[in-house]
């Protein structure tokens, strides 16, 4: 029989973040019906600071998907390879409005919470599931090219065992760098490298760990 339902507990989670997908429209106050003034630079849209790629504006909602590939290794203490295939959704906001401008670690902080699920694929079919809040730093190149920095630490519920692991309930703790390439003004394909811990912090026996790295794709929407 199975440990967890997987399926369901990671729509469980995903319903967790809907309370926070709150359209950027939804919170800007109502316009003066009496004057209506544009300042925005040439260029400028409603997410970005001034023209594409120049940084984002604070309150920058972002919605995204993803699907990558970890691969098992044996370190920090884990004896077996437990090779995953992430599946993710995740929200986001920008927290602030362009830090550094002019300057080449000029950029936005983003605090995002990420739904995942990801089955192991080399032996047993094992599932994950996880909710991770992540501080992402998006730096504002000018371009449409957006390189980011990503860490991130949450819960897990996984059917994986000993030797590496003891128990349903884990901890993961995420670094992730990547890039984010603008396809229009708010819409993004993305690629990066990803590492994932899960462990629990010796609250389960035994608590060896699995590590996985690996690259991941995925599309993102900004509003």
């Amino acid at each position: 029989m199975k440990i967890l339902q997987p399926m369901n507990v990671f729509l469980a989670c995903l319903f967790l973040l809907l309370p926070f997908a709150v359209h950027a429209e939804d919170l800007q106050p109502a316009a003066s019906p009496l004057i209506s003034v544009d300042d925005s630079p040439t260029g400028a849209t409603d997410i970005w600071s001034g023209a594409v790629g120049h940084g984002f504006r604070a309150g920058t909602q972002t919605f995204s998907l993803g699907l990558g590939m970890g691969y098992g290794i044996k370190i920090l203490g884990s004896r077996d390879r437990h090779d995953l295939l992430p599946m993710t959704v995740s929200y986001g906001r920008m927290v602030g409005d362009v830090l550094g401008a002019g300057h080449w670690y000029g950029g936005n902080f983003e605090v995002r919470g990420e739904v995942f699920l990801a089955p192991q694929v080399n032996c047993d079919g094992y599932w994950t599931i996880g909710l991770t809040p992540h501080l992402r730093y998006n730096f504002a190149t000018g371009t449409r090219w957006i390189p980011y920095v990503d860490i991130g630490v949450g819960i897990a519920f996984t059917e994986i065992r000993a030797p590496d692991l003891g128990g349903s309930f884990q901890f993961n703790e995420q670094v992730a760098a990547g890039v984010n390439y603008f396809l229009t003004d708010d819409l993004a394909v993305n690629c990066e490298i990803h590492f994932l811990h899960i462990s629990s912090a010796g609250m389960s026996k035994p608590n060896q760990g699995v590590n996985t790295v690996g690259p991941s794709i995925g599309m993102s929407w900004f509003f």
